[in-house]
């Protein structure tokens, strides 16, 4: 394991998140399987005080995960590939890492949304003294108990690895698929197309629901957002990779996602992905909101104030990606008269 700085960062925020998630955790377990708002006996009050321990522990737990994801992501991103020989952006930090350093990424998103799901359940249920949905947050909750020990798991064996590492090819392995026409170079560019006009055509529907949602929060379908979004965060991904990068870059051929997170790019790839980061948690967020507004009527209010607060939040980060990603390609269109292929 690499002992920078960042590393011990790294795990000071993860083991002090994971001890506040399962101290929190272990509460809610109690909460789920006991709760019963009707009484008021010794029993019921020790679970509301459960209740509201996991709900204080946990809110301090997301803050730390959520710091050590950060924190792992920048060392990846724009720190670690000094330690790596031949590494020069986080490309090579993974090849070094191998598949671990791929997995801990996924299962850190995975924990992080499924946590952020929770904290929405919890944010609604306060408005009622009653807690209508404490079981459900309770449930959410303790389910990403399991993901997050894969995350620390393959943490641990990713920077396990970065340790004594032979020499990495990082980006010119890139160009080496590029230029010999591998499968998988070829069929990353039969993508290409779909992926754009998916990021295109996605983005203006979404950016037309969030507007919608703002406007009459209690009508539509929450879900219909939430599966357009996760598509479109797959989609806008393959052509950040593929076409929007070229014009931060300007030049062709080096489909590299991380460089677009070096200070020489001014550390885009942080506000490019964070921006469709925000639009994917928040039409989760929406969908629970309405889901909640539509099986819990005494909670229509505050549902409606947050299906209108994430609808704000993705219509914002959507133009947000707009211009970061799609505006230095239409800059490069008005002063060439060209697009960066050779497209008129």
């Amino acid at each position: 394991m690499i002992w920078h700085p960042l590393v011990w960062a790294f795990w000071v925020a993860a083991v002090t998140g994971g001890l506040l998630y399962a101290t929190g955790a272990v509460q809610a377990v109690d909460v789920l399987l006991n709760w019963t708002p009707a009484r008021a006996d010794t029993d019921q009050l020790r679970r509301e005080r459960h209740a509201e321990t996991a709900v204080l522990l946990g809110r301090w737990a997301l803050g730390c995960l959520a710091a050590a994801a950060a924190l792992g992501l920048v060392g990846i991103a724009v720190v670690w590939h000094r330690m790596v020989p031949g590494a020069m952006c986080g490309t090579g930090v993974l090849q070094a890492m191998g598949t671990d350093g791929s997995r801990a990424m996924i299962f850190w998103g995975v924990t992080l949304t499924i946590l952020y799901g929770w904290r929405v359940l919890d944010g609604l249920d306060s408005h009622h003294p009653q807690g209508v949905l404490t079981q459900a947050s309770a449930r959410v909750m303790i389910s990403a108990a399991p993901i997050f020990v894969l995350a620390v798991f393959f943490s641990w064996q990713a920077l396990m690895r970065v340790e004594n590492v032979p020499p990495v090819s990082c980006c010119a392995a890139v160009y080496d698929q590029v230029l010999s026409g591998s499968s998988e170079s070829t069929a990353m560019k039969s993508l290409v197309p779909i992926s754009l006009w998916c990021s295109l055509v996605g983005g203006v529907v979404l950016l037309a629901l969030a507007v919608l949602r703002i406007r009459f929060p209690d009508r539509g379908s929450g879900a219909m957002p939430a599966i357009i979004a996760i598509l479109w965060g797959v989609g806008t991904t393959v052509s950040v990779k593929q076409v929007w990068s070229a014009y931060y870059y300007q030049v062709l051929s080096h489909p590299c996602p991380w460089c677009l997170f070096l200070p020489d790019y001014y550390c885009a790839g942080f506000f490019i992905f964070g921006c469709v980061a925000v639009v994917v948690m928040e039409s989760i967020a929406l969908w629970l909101a309405d889901r909640t507004r539509r099986r819990y009527p005494i909670l229509a209010d505050p549902a409606a104030k947050r299906i209108r607060r994430s609808a704000w939040c993705m219509a914002i980060a959507m133009i947000g990606f707009t211009i970061l990603a799609v505006g230095p390609a239409i800059a490069w269109r008005l002063r060439t008269g060209v697009w960066l292929d050779g497209a008129l």
